[in-house]
Order: C-alpha cells, then sequence, then structure tokens
C-alpha cells in the first residue's frame, strides 16, 4: 500500500535542521491496564489508520507500508522502581524518518500503576491529530462503541474546500500584519549535548483563572496570560525591549468535519509587543489579548498554509525539496500551546487516569519553544531541548521564572 505525503510532511521534514520532528504524550493511571485491551485497540488503531503501518519515503515524497506486524507499535516495560526514570527515557526515545513508523506506544508497568508514554512523528500530525489519536486509543481500550466520526483525509484541501477562488486569492494578496523579530535574537544558549531532556512545570489552573476573574475592561483567555507570562521574562531576563512571538493556531477551526483529521494542519498567529520602562503584566496581556482577538476573526493565518501547498502541487518534488529548504525558516524562540485535554473522552475503562501532558519537538541549540497543554487542574509547560550544562540551567532559570510570576499575579 502507497499513501501519497502532503505538503505540510515535507515542511516538518525540513524543519529537522533545528528540531527533532516527534511529539509525545505521557498518561499517568492510579490503576494498571489490562494487556488484551491495550494489545487489541492498538491493532484496531492501526487497522482504522494505515498510515501507522507505514514509512515516509523521504526521496518521494509517499508513505510505504511496512511488513512489520502492528505488535511492533506497542513496547512493554516492567519498571519494579525507577518509574521516572522508564517515563523519561521511553518520551525521549527517537522515530527516525524513513527507518520507523511514526508512531510508538510505551507501556510502562508499575507494581500497583501504570503509565503510557506516546510518541508520534510530526510528520503525522500536529498536536490536535495527536489528541485524536489518543481519544481513539481511550475508546477503543475501553470497548466503546466510537462515538467520533473517523476522519483519514489527511489533505489541506478540506480547510481550503470552504472558501471561493476569490477569497484564497484575497487572504494570498493580504499583507501580512506580523512585525518580525530581530532573526538573531535568540536564547544565549551554546551547549548541547546528544540527547535531548525535558523539563516540566506545573500550574495550577486556578490561579491562572483567578486572575483572569479579576481584570477589568477586557477578558483574557489563559493563554494569554501564559503568553504574557512568557514574553515579560523574556523582556526581564534579557532585556529584549521588541519580541515577536509565532503561535500555531488549529486550522480546523474554519471546517468543523475536519476536527478529527489526524495530520497536520496549523498556521500561526504573530503576537508583538514593544516594552518600555512602564510595560505592567497587565498591560502586556491586554495588548496581546487584543492582538489575538484581531487574528482570530481573520483568515489570514490562512496564507502561508495556502502558498505552501500552491508550491507543492507546481513544483516537482525534488525542487520543491530544494526551494523550501532555502525558504523554510523556524523562529529561534517559539511558543506552543496545545489546549486542554479532554478528561470526559480520555478514559480508559477502568483504569482511571491521575495525569496526562503533551510535549513538542526536541529543539536544538540555540533553538528554543515553550510548550504549554492542561489536563484537569494542572497546566503543564515544557521545554524538550538538546542544551546541556549551563544552557539547560538558563532554560530551567527561564521557566521557573515564568512560573514564579504567574504565582505573584
Amino acid at each position: 500500500m502507497k499513501l501519497y505525503g502532503q505538503p505540510f510532511d515535507l515542511m516538518q521534514y525540513i524543519y529537522g535542521y533545528s528540531q527533532k520532528p516527534i511529539i509525545r504524550a505521557c498518561i499517568r493511571f492510579n490503576g494498571k491496564l489490562k494487556s488484551e485491551s491495550l494489545k487489541r485497540a492498538v491493532k484496531v488503531l492501526s487497522s482504522i489508520y494505515p498510515i501507522l503501518r507505514c514509512k515516509y519515503e523521504i526521496k518521494k515524497g509517499i508513505w510505504n507500508e511496512d511488513s512489520i506486524s502492528y505488535e511492533n507499535l506497542l513496547t512493554t516495560i516492567s519498571a519494579k522502581s525507577d518509574f521516572s526514570i522508564f517515563e523519561n527515557d521511553s518520551l525521549l526515545s527517537s522515530l527516525e524518518i524513513g527507518i520507523d513508523r511514526p508512531l510508538k506506544i510505551y507501556w510502562i508497568c508499575g507494581k500497583k500503576s501504570d503509565s503510557l508514554c506516546i510518541i508520534a512523528s510530526h510528520l503525522l500530525c500536529d498536536g490536535r491529530g495527536f489528541e485524536q489519536l489518543l481519544y481513539l486509543l481511550a475508546e477503543l481500550y475501553s470497548g466503546k462503541e466510537i462515538e467520533t466520526q473517523i476522519n483519514t483525509n489527511r489533505s489541506f484541501a478540506q480547510i481550503t474546500s470552504r472558501f471561493t477562488m476569490m477569497q484564497k486569492i484575497k487572504i494570498l494578496c493580504s499583507k501580512t500584519r506580523a512585525e518580525s523579530m530581530d532573526a538573531k535574537l535568540h536564547l544565549p544558549l551554546n551547549e548541547g549535548g546528544r540527547k535531548p531532556r525535558l523539563i516540566t512545570k506545573q500550574i495550577n489552573l486556578s490561579k491562572l483563572e483567578q486572575y483572569r476573574s479579576c481584570v477589568e475592561g477586557y477578558r483574557p483567555n489563559i493563554n494569554d496570560i501564559l503568553l504574557a507570562a512568557y514574553m515579560l521574562t523574556l523582556h526581564n531576563m534579557f532585556r529584549w525591549n521588541d519580541i515577536t512571538i509565532p503561535c500555531p493556531v488549529d486550522l480546523r477551526r474554519f471546517n468543523i468535519n475536519a476536527n478529527n483529521s489526524v495530520c497536520n494542519l496549523t498556521g500561526n498567529y504573530y503576537c508583538h509587543v514593544r516594552f518600555s520602562d512602564n510595560s505592567t503584566f497587565e498591560k502586556v496581556c491586554n495588548s496581546i489579548s487584543a492582538q489575538m482577538c484581531v487574528q482570530k476573526n481573520s483568515s489570514l493565518c490562512l496564507k502561508e498554509p495556502i502558498l505552501l501547498h500552491i508550491l507543492y502541487r507546481m513544483l516537482p518534488f525534488s525542487i520543491l525539496k530544494e526551494v523550501l529548504s532555502n525558504k523554510i525558516s523556524v523562529p529561534m524562540t517559539s511558543y506552543t500551546n496545545l489546549g486542554k485535554i479532554d478528561e470526559a473522552r480520555l478514559t480508559f475503562q477502568e483504569a482511571a487516569v491521575s495525569d496526562a501532558f503533551i510535549v513538542t519537538a526536541a529543539k536544538l541549540v540555540p533553538y528554543f519553544q515553550l510548550a504549554v497543554s492542561t489536563y484537569k487542574s494542572r497546566c503543564t509547560l515544557s521545554a524538550c531541548t538538546y542544551a546541556s550544562g549551563k544552557s539547560y540551567d538558563l532554560i530551567c532559570s527561564v521557566m521557573n521564572n515564568i512560573c514564579n510570576l504567574i504565582e505573584i499575579l
């Protein structure tokens, strides 16, 4: 079986010069999982999404089916002690493009409780698509009748088909409002190691909700508050006065029928803050909230993806790879909010989920990305990085300062 690749698959591959394109999730349970139920769920999942049985062929931009059994997607690890070490090692394990299938599931078995550490190639899907895989795995494990509509369509056309030709032309001709950030501006990271490391910090969601309910004159969402804390921390620590942060946006919002698609459908909003001596947290947050509101009411975030897909259709694959490799740039300092994991949908029958979070790609030095995911009452801030030594310590300091800033709101 052969599946044609999509433009976003190629884009994620090209991003490889700045990161290892892998998205990761950790699901912790209060009890034990059943072997038969989990193996059955993995088997059915791989049959619903044939791409999980494929490898990406870089030279041709296609997915070719591999003859290895679905059982190879699942690895069982016995962890009588040092449970957190096994979790960390599993989350940070590698997926090699063209060699491995795009999904690996690690079942970490403790004496009284288990964890699932799931990693997926970013060529397969974005954060929202990854969530859909997790929800479906939970439904299949529980033996429930699948309530959500299965969507195996990976094409960007499911988004653009909602627009007329004139609307697409208008989007392409629109002027980008984003103020570019100095390309040389990045965290002073210069020490890198061979293996990635994961840093996580947790914030109680009630603290963010408390600030949200107290401000007057505007209504920021949780993402606005977190982004304000991030940008203000960068300003305070490194004296950056002009900061532009790209913020990934789920393009499925333009077509509700694409909600369950397991693929990459991501564009960008751009948030710019010019700091001054009287910049307060409230002023920064208000500015971010206003910018986000304008962009949410616009379709400008479709401009770059539409242009990418036009080039993908027009140019031979070999030429396209060369063109995009020279044109695509990854921001040195970035941010992504993977949203709130749906507690009701992440249900594994008798095994209660105690915690869950999602982590994004491991960034090479000097690139840095702050990732956020929320489950129940906890908001997990994470960074996956190849930084080591003092550079690693600096990233820890950045994340601690973000948390401290939020605590004193």
